[in-house]
Formats: structure tokens, C-alpha cells, sequence
């Protein structure tokens, strides 16, 4: 016997739950593919102004506890962020820096958390006061507390210079480390530039701030503190940036030659040389492989990492060399590669930086035996001395360069390569400058 068809409404019934379930079982499959949500709501408003990074954790909980994770020290495979003296492991850093406040001290700094209480604390810092009398300029907060973004903009930049950095911290207006008022709009969230002497080193360059796109700012948010800089005489101890010329190390250099500037002068040399900072962004944007590839800072410093199906972004600046699979992953496969790769790169820097070194060691001593000589030919002594300074230049602009080259492998290894050249002919003409016949002739 035949069985009797459902009635048409039921079939019709059958058939849209079937396309009902169907349907949800393939947005579920979508969702999954598509990995983690972002997370985007955001409960708490973060007052105007507001630069404490708690009260920004009440609104950003996983970003904040990931910031207070710069507090955890971790070595790299020749720096990191546990604190370790660099001239006691270095004796000829205290050599080449002779007379300057980095010969007092230079040690591995720790994470943005500490940046306030560290800054305090330094013996540099605290050289250089007693210099002055007692009182540090403003300027020294430039890079160190959320509270100074706001300090520029109610005080004004020459106010907050000339500022005494003890009083600013007495009176509690600096409080809080770096962290989120530093580098984001607290309506929008979006990355932004608060340094001023960034924003007048861009509009020099012919940049204009408000055209960047969010890319560019995950880098040059790290550029408000990660580059070069110097206190100028005229505003007093106002911030500048070098950059007038271009961001590359010749346009540093030449910038810094035009103007006959001098941190200090070499006391056994003679030599008038310049201190570099630490100029990660001007290295990187050398025209380094990541950077033409459109790689940030922040893609490989502050990458993505999910909690709880929670997709966002560390805020636990740090090395990559601890997180390779989140930093690396997203472009490399072969992690293991890849920390083979870093290895090469920094231990083959590190060579070349220990070579500069040694040849710049060796100059001074040949620079010293013609500093007030009158027997020593003029023209070779102030060659020598020239030569030395070019030296010196190259090689501390790579050694207080924070990635050891991994940042523009190319630019450190042939910086250090100039370096060591340059400081072989500045021995070589020290030398000579007390082998003229002149000078034998003189020599009693």
C-alpha cells in the first residue's frame, strides 16, 4: 500500500527549518574559521585628562594587566629587561664615554612600569643635578610619565622644559609611568602623537600628523621617545629632535656638524663628540626589510594575543625574543628558523661593535700622546681628531640602538664597518702627526 504524502504545509515547514539549521550551522562554521573576536565594548568612559593607568584598566582590563606585565624582568639573549650594569660588563665603554654623565652609569633599563621610579633613581640623572646645582630641567620627564602629554599642553613646552623635574614631582604633578595617556586619544582610543618635539620634527620633515594612517602611527607613536634627541641651548633645555635634514644617520650627523654641536668634549682626546640616545626609529626606517614591508612597531612588540576567545593587543611592550609564535607567527612559519636568524644577526653585530670598540680604544690612546703635544704636525692632529669624532659617531649610534641590529641588520653592520675604518685612520694619522720632520725636529 502507498503511504500518503505530508501535507504541503508541513513540507514547506520541514523545509525552512532545514534551511534554519543549515544556515546556523554554517555561520557557526564562518565564525570559527574567522578565529577570535575583537573585543570593542567598552563599559567605563575614561575621564578628560585622566592619565592613571588603573582607571583606564577599568575600561581596557586585559590591555592594562598586560601592561603591568612590564614589571616582569626577562633576559634576552644579550640585553632584555632585568637590570644589569653595561659598563662593569664593558670596561671601555667607561674609556670611550670618558667625561660625560653615561660614564657615571648605563645599565639594561626595565619595562614602562618602572619609568618613573627608575628615572628617579638614576645616578646620571642625579650627576647631572648636582651639576646644575641641585635641580634636573623639566625636559628629563620628556619620556617617562603619562602625566607629561598633558603637562605640555597646560603649561606649554618652554614652561615644562625650563620646569625644575624635582619640583614636578613633588608637587605630584608627575605621578603615573608611561603607559595609555602616552599614546592614545581617551574618546577614540585611536594611536596618537603627544610629543611635541615629534610633532615639530614631522613638520619640519613636511609630514603632516593628521594625514597619517593608523599603521603609521603604530610606529610613530614608539617614535615620541624611541629616537634621538638633544636639550637645545636656546629655549633652554627645549627637546629637539634632529631630524631637520632627514631621519638617517648622515642626515644626524651632517645636521649636528652645520651647527659645530658638542655634548661634551673627550678629555683625553680633545675631542668634541656627540651622545646618542637611543635611536630605534631612525634605524628601522632606514630602509630596513620590515619597515619596507609596512611592518610597525607595534606588530611585533605589542602583538595580537587571545584570552578566552578574546582577540586584542598586548600592551606588554617588550622584546619579541619571548613570544616569537605571537610577534613572528603571523608572517613566519618556522619559528625555530627565525630565532636562529636573530641569533646570527645580533651575535655577528655584537662582533663588529666589540671590533669598533677596540679600534676606537686604540685611537684615544694614539690621540692622547698628541692633545697639547707642540711638536705634533697641526694639520695631521686635527685630521686625527676629525676622524675620531666620525668614529665615534657611527659606533654609538648602533651601540645604544636597542636591538643589537636585528632592527636594520645592514645599517648597524655597516655603521660599525665605517666605524672601525674610520678609527684605524684616526690611529693612523695620530701617529704620523708625531713623524713629520717638523715635529722630529722639534722633539728635543
Amino acid at each position: 500500500m502507498f503511504q500518503r504524502m505530508p501535507p504541503l504545509w508541513l513540507r514547506i515547514t520541514g523545509l525552512v527549518a532545514l534551511v534554519i539549521v543549515l544556515g546556523l550551522a554554517l555561520a557557526l562554521v564562518i565564525v570559527q574559521l574567522r578565529g577570535p573576536r575583537l573585543e570593542v565594548v567598552r563599559p567605563v568612559a575614561i575621564p578628560e585628562g585622566e592619565t592613571n593607568p588603573a582607571v583606564w584598566g577599568l575600561a581596557f582590563p586585559r590591555e592594562y594587566e598586560s601592561w603591568l606585565r612590564t614589571k616582569e624582568g626577562r633576559k634576552t639573549l644579550y640585553a632584555g629587561s632585568v637590570p644589569f650594569d653595561k659598563l662593569e660588563e664593558d670596561p671601555r665603554l667607561k674609556i670611550l664615554w670618558e667625561g660625560y654623565l653615561f660614564a657615571v652609569e648605563w645599565g639594561e633599563d626595565r619595562g614602562h612600569a618602572y619609568s618613573v621610579e627608575d628615572t628617579l633613581k638614576s645616578k646620571r640623572r642625579q650627576a647631572l643635578a648636582q651639576k646644575r646645582g641641585g635641580v634636573t630641567p623639566g625636559t628629563c620627564w620628556s619620556c617617562k610619565s603619562a602625566d607629561v602629554p598633558r603637562l605640555l599642553e597646560e603649561m606649554g613646552p618652554a614652561n615644562f622644559y625650563a620646569a625644575s623635574f624635582e619640583k614636578l614631582y613633588e608637587e605630584g604633578k608627575v605621578k603615573h609611568p608611561v603607559s595609555c595617556a602616552n599614546c592614545h586619544d581617551p574618546k577614540t582610543m585611536a594611536p596618537t602623537i603627544q610629543q611635541v618635539a615629534l610633532k615639530e620634527a614631522l613638520q619640519k620633515l613636511g609630514k603632516d600628523i593628521h594625514q597619517l594612517t593608523r599603521q603609521e602611527l603604530r610606529t610613530l607613536t614608539c617614535a615620541q621617545c624611541h629616537v634621538e634627541y638633544y636639550f637645545a641651548k636656546e629655549p633652554k633645555d627645549y627637546l629637539v629632535f634632529p631630524w631637520e635634514k632627514g631621519t638617517r644617520f648622515e642626515d644626524i650627523e651632517a645636521y649636528y656638524n652645520e651647527r659645530k654641536f658638542a655634548d661634551w668634549t673627550h678629555p683625553s682626546t680633545g675631542v668634541p663628540l656627540v651622545k646618542f640616545q637611543h635611536p630605534e626609529y631612525e634605524m628601522y626606517t632606514a630602509n630596513s626589510t620590515h619597515y619596507l614591508a609596512g611592518v610597525a612597531c607595534a606588530d611585533c612588540h605589542m602583538p595580537f594575543v587571545i584570552e578566552g576567545g578574546i582577540k586584542y593587543t598586548s600592551h606588554q611592550a617588550a622584546s619579541p625574543w619571548h613570544r616569537m609564535e605571537q610577534a613572528c607567527g603571523t608572517c613566519h612559519l618556522d619559528i625555530p628558523f627565525i630565532r636562529k636568524r636573530v641569533e646570527i644577526i645580533q651575535t655577528t653585530t655584537k662582533a663588529l661593535q666589540d671590533a669598533a670598540e677596540m679600534a676606537l680604544v686604540e685611537a684615544v690612546e694614539a690621540l692622547k700622546a698628541i692633545k697639547d703635544n707642540p711638536n705634533a704636525d697641526p694639520q695631521l692632529a686635527e685630521e686625527a681628531r676629525t676622524l675620531f669624532r666620525k668614529a665615534h659617531m657611527r659606533w654609538d649610534f648602533v651601540a645604544v640602538e636597542n636591538s643589537l641590529g636585528f632592527h636594520n641588520p645592514q645599517e648597524a653592520m655597516r655603521l660599525l664597518a665605517e666605524a672601525i675604518n674610520y678609527a684605524r685612520q684616526a690611529q693612523l694619522k695620530a701617529v704620523q702627526a708625531l713623524q713629520r720632520p717638523q715635529a722630529q725636529a722639534a722633539t728635543p
